[in-house]
């Protein structure tokens, strides 16, 4: 693709300007093979090289760029010591010690309305809480936990839970998953642990209430088998407290089994029977799009009508699943085809019956790879390459320029959420990590909430 060059040098320029030490041996290769296929979309080659330069960026930071961060994040008093929430939960976290590691802004925002949200990231093994808009972050974190390999899910302002795999050196080699679960916000967290045996690390968390959740678990890159992404599913109905595992990828082909092979990338439920797993299949592969009707033990592939454009194979994956209301939801395909200038064309699909048909939407504009829906009509996406945010207010029909994304020359903007047609939050493009920005007026302007 002629933008891909453009691109490459962006992110290049922005690992050597905020890396100051290289990051350990063989982890670019790991992270690269989670993306499946040399000719994989350009969605997913965006997200390994942004994995990369954010490790690479977290083990460079100095001690200055710490104590500047450090001071910007109000500490949570309440939150230093970790009670369980009830009796019949396993014993409270030992206080952590003094933070000697490098602090990075987060990289993961959940806004639940217009005062409470989350911000967390795996690189910064931090979770923050706002109560007031973003102004002030507190520092949540379940003091004492070991995090490896982790991710995180927030149901509401007071609900989260944390998954995390055993920090890397840790004395047990089990593949052992810590779950801790908050109910008033962060202030108390309680843990449970859960052994999964052969499978190396938490891919995604998700949960429709405070009872029903489902944990992605992926095959540690070692162990993978080439061009194969392993995985297995894992259930609870008691709010973490015990899982079980409902069913995992396998080479037999049959119906309702996952299979093997293609990316599989994020889990999104619906009710507690009704779930997604997204991702793409690489060059020529077409996308991963499986359905489950049961609560996960069973799953089947979705069929998208996808536009044949002179193109006989879609190089292609599924993004931005999300739903709105237990009916309205989007996703977008992306890949589908490229046009004469070696641009990936992405369209955007729409349900209003729960997920049980998509309807083939219009194409997204240049270099659009996801979508934020509010409701049916009120959508945003973003041009990756200038870093403009562009609006729908007719269900993406017709996007016009909301706005540009404060960004340095090297900066690539990775998210944004909105609560209402004007408040919004993402973060930032900078060199230097991810600022945490906020608009109030639908994306014109943004205003800086955290800085690295």
């Amino acid at each position: 693709m002629n933008n891909r060059p453009d691109l490459e040098s962006r992110l290049r320029a922005y690992l050597s300007s905020g890396a100051r030490t290289q990051p350990p041996s063989g982890m670019e290769e790991r992270i690269a093979r989670r993306v499946v296929g040399r000719r994989y979309s350009w969605t997913f080659q965006l997200m390994a090289a942004a994995a990369v330069l954010v490790l690479a960026i977290g083990l460079g930071i100095g001690s200055s760029k710490v104590r500047q961060w450090a001071a910007a994040v109000k500490p949570s008093p309440s939150a230093s010591a970790i009670v369980s929430p009830s009796a019949s939960a396993s014993p409270s976290v030992t206080p952590s010690p003094e933070v000697t590691y490098p602090l990075m802004p987060p990289s993961t925002i959940k806004m639940i309305n217009a005062s409470a949200g989350w911000a967390a990231g795996s690189t910064t093994d931090r979770i923050l809480r706002t109560t007031d808009g973003g102004s002030h972050w507190n520092d949540v974190t379940p003091r004492g936990a070991r995090l490896g390999t982790w991710t995180t899910f927030f149901l509401d302002a007071d609900n989260a839970w944390l998954a995390s795999s055993l920090q890397p050196g840790s004395p047990t080699n089990d593949f052992s998953v810590e779950i801790y679960r908050t109910l008033d916000g962060g202030r108390n967290w309680s843990q449970v642990g859960m052994s999964v045996a052969g499978w190396g690390f938490p891919g995604a968390i998700d949960f429709v209430d405070r009872q029903h959740g489902w944990l992605l678990m992926k095959q540690d890159g070692s162990l993978q088998t080439p061009g194969a992404d392993m995985m297995a599913v894992y259930g609870t109905a008691d709010g973490g407290a015990s899982w079980k595992k409902l069913s995992e990828t396998d080479t037999s082909g049959l119906p309702d089994h996952l299979p093997q092979a293609c990316s599989k990338t994020q889990l999104v439920f619906l009710n507690a029977t009704t779930g997604w797993i997204q991702g793409g299949c690489g060059a020529g592969g077409g996308y991963f799009l499986y359905v489950t009707r049961d609560g996960g033990g069973n799953w089947t592939a979705v069929a998208l009508r996808v536009p044949q454009l002179g193109t006989t194979s879609c190089d292609c994956s599924i993004e931005s699943l999300r739903f709105w209301d237990k009916q309205h939801g989007a996703l977008v395909l992306n890949g589908a085809y490229q046009d004469a200038r070696g641009y990936a064309q992405n369209f955007l699909y729409t349900t209003t019956d729960g997920g049980r048909s998509w309807q083939l939407g219009p194409l997204l504009p240049t270099n659009a790879f996801s979508v934020f829906f509010l409701d049916a009509t009120h959508g945003w996406t973003l041009n990756a390459k200038a870093n403009t945010l562009l609006f729908t207010g007719d269900g993406g029909q017709h996007w016009s320029t909301a706005g540009t994304i404060p960004s340095n020359s090297n900066g690539v903007v990775t998210d944004f959420q909105f609560v209402s047609a004007q408040v919004g939050w993402t973060f930032g493009a900078d060199s230097r990590g991810l600022p945490i920005l906020k608009t109030v007026d639908g994306g014109q302007t943004w205003t800086t909430q955290l800085a690295p």
